[in-house]
């Protein structure tokens, strides 16, 4: 019998009675010198069994600083782990990646609160971010954003803790490089803005272990920031090096551990200066979706959740995963697209104006709906059909009155309460509760044109039917925002999809005025973009022209409109909500920042 007979053979017996040989017994051969099992058995005589090449952090010292960064990998299996973990829990901040969330799991953690938290809307899949922080530390969230675009996905937090501004990212293997430049171009310059130390730490599934990557390396180095992990270090199991931290924080410390709970290592941070204490009001978890770059802005998004009375009280961009990049080849063929006969209009001047939106907004939904369709069966379509109604659209919003609180409908509800108020400001525009369902950009717009959401569908016909009629100019735009324009213009047409800087600025032009969009006022005396709550109403109008009210920005589609009277909407990280005046003729607060600046 061979070797492995003999093996087979004997594993089989249950007890060594009634077995006996047949024929004669010959041990098999000792194996050779280069036996795999022979190698091994040398090996493991030579070698340690275990290699301790890695850096634990020293015992926590309550004053000191640290963080813990982990690729959690589904951290509703593994929140346990962490609960217990003893190298988790003295950290001053937890920041955790691909927690595969939804929105209903309990992720408390005793002695932490939850500063940022996103979740999968409905399926787990392999995103989401949640960052704890120690209970008595004091904290601003600067800005969030995630990118969810066909194989593109990154998403990341920028949160200042006393004086450094701490971000986390996530970046997918698939994510273009220059993708990830782009949005850590535009984090690093928002968060610079708030304070000169930064820490930015993450995922980013650039293996730095393969010489060519060495370019990410030095394109954080353009930001003064330096990599803070040794190099060619493992930080995954399969011994590539992902997740690492730059930064340009002195005293400043950090390195891998092992893990028996994801594919990744965990890395900590650990800051040697003592951690003053700092005074900032404290924001509620928010989730955000900041769809613009910029240069030079300076945002501060501290708003919490959209809450809604059913009160109409006077006081002073929504998550969705985006859908998968669908690269067309677009044109335009006359080809006759019926989707209503104008017959079907015969009666609406004998109904009343709000029969007349919904008929209208019926229509614009179809319209939608069939050139949505045409582009998937055949990338053609025919835009008669959407010129024609835009122009019935446009007609009706010329015949409405100027939307003001007094002539509102019904149906509009006020916000019952603001994080932070001005009251200058409040004092000129009231903020509705619009409806959270991935139009809320398009239902703002609505109100603010014709007092009600009864024209939602039809905001986003005219924003498709702008893009089309000025194709030219949206391609070169989102050739400059690295989009895809078909896929863009999908998303415009597509019914509770959120709209971004691409979409609000098609809307300015086909309003024809330009899109005021506003953030909370930043509530911290320190900051330079700082406005007091009593402050008077000219010396607001000063700020906004001098560029120091904030992070508020303005769209204008065509040069000819700049000096309209601006179309206002607030948005709190996460929902666009409508802004509306108290009376005609409302003092205007033009904001600084023009991000597209790119006006026909």
């Amino acid at each position: 019998m061979t070797r492995s007979e003999l093996y087979v053979a004997c594993s089989r017996a249950t007890k060594a009675s009634g077995l006996y040989l047949i024929g004669d017994f010959v041990p098999p051969k000792p194996p050779e010198r280069n036996d795999a099992v022979a190698m091994m058995f040398k090996n493991m005589r030579s070698e340690r069994i275990l290699k301790f090449s890695l850096e634990f952090p020293e015992e926590s010292q309550e004053e000191r600083f640290s963080i813990m960064f982990h690729n959690i990998q589904s951290l509703n299996k593994h929140i346990s782990d962490i609960k217990c973990d003893k190298t988790f829990l003295p950290s001053s901040m937890i920041s955790l990646v691909e927690t595969w969330t939804k929105p209903s799991d309990n992720l408390e953690i005793e002695g932490f609160k939850i500063v940022h938290r996103r979740d999968c809307d409905d399926v787990r899949k392999p995103f989401g971010q949640i960052i704890y922080l120690k209970n008595d530390l004091k904290y601003e969230n600067i800005t969030e954003r995630y990118e969810y675009s066909g194989k593109n996905h990154i998403e990341y937090s920028s949160i200042k803790i006393d004086d450094i501004c701490i971000i986390s990212v996530y970046n997918s293997p698939n994510s273009s490089f220059d993708i990830l430049k782009r949005h850590i171009n535009e984090v690093i310059t928002i968060s610079k803005g708030f304070c000169e130390n930064i820490i930015v730490v993450g995922d980013f599934n650039i293996n730095l272990k393969i010489k060519i990557n060495n370019k990410f390396i030095e394109y954080m180095e353009s930001f003064g920031l330096s990599l803070n992990n040794t190099l060619n270090r493992d930080s995954t199991n399969a011994k590539t090096q992902i997740d690492y931290c730059f930064t340009n924080v002195k005293d400043l410390k950090s390195d891998y551990f092992e893990s028996l709970t994801s594919f990744h290592k965990p890395i900590w941070i650990r800051k040697h200066k003592v951690l003053t204490k700092f005074h900032f009001d404290e924001t509620e978890d928010i989730r955000t979706n900041i769809p613009f770059n910029i240069e030079d802005v300076i945002t501060d998004d501290q708003s919490d959740r959209m809450e809604v009375d059913e009160k109409f009280i006077f006081e002073c961009y929504e998550t969705v995963d985006k859908n998968e990049q669908i690269d067309l080849d677009m044109s335009f063929h006359l080809e006759d697209l019926k989707v209503n006969d104008p017959s079907d209009m015969m009666d609406i001047e004998e109904k009343s104006s709000s029969e007349n939106y919904e008929i209208i907004d019926s229509n614009s939904r179809k319209i939608l709906d069939h050139f949505l369709f045409a582009l998937d069966f055949n990338n053609t379509t025919e835009t008669n059909q959407i010129s024609s109604q835009a122009q019935i659209i446009n007609d009706l919003i010329e015949k409405s009155p100027f939307i003001t609180m007094n002539n509102k409908d019904q149906s509009v509800r006020l916000k019952s309460k603001t994080e932070y108020s001005v009251q200058a400001f409040d004092s000129v525009y009231a903020r509705t509760c619009t409806t959270a369902d991935g139009n809320c950009l398009y239902s703002s717009l609505s109100i603010i044109n014709i007092g009600s959401e009864k024209l939602t569908h039809s905001m986003r016909l005219l924003a498709v039917n702008s893009m089309i009629n000025n194709s030219d100019y949206f391609q070169t735009l989102c050739k400059v925002l690295q989009y895809s324009f078909e896929e863009q213009l999908k998303r415009t047409a597509m019914d509770t999809i959120w709209g971004g800087e691409v979409q609000i600025q098609a809307l300015s032009m086909a309003l024809s005025h330009p899109i005021y969009s506003y953030i909370q006022f930043n509530s911290d005396p320190k900051n330079r973009h700082y406005i007091s709550s009593n402050i008077s109403l000219q010396e607001l109008v000063d700020r906004f022209i001098k560029g120091t009210a904030g992070g508020h920005l303005k769209y204008i589609g065509y040069k000819s409109d700049m000096n309209k009277l601006g179309l206002c909407i607030y948005y709190n990280g996460s929902h666009y909500d409508a802004l509306l005046p108290f009376r005609d003729n409302p003092q205007q607060f033009v904001p600084h920042f023009d991000i597209i600046n790119m006006s026909l």
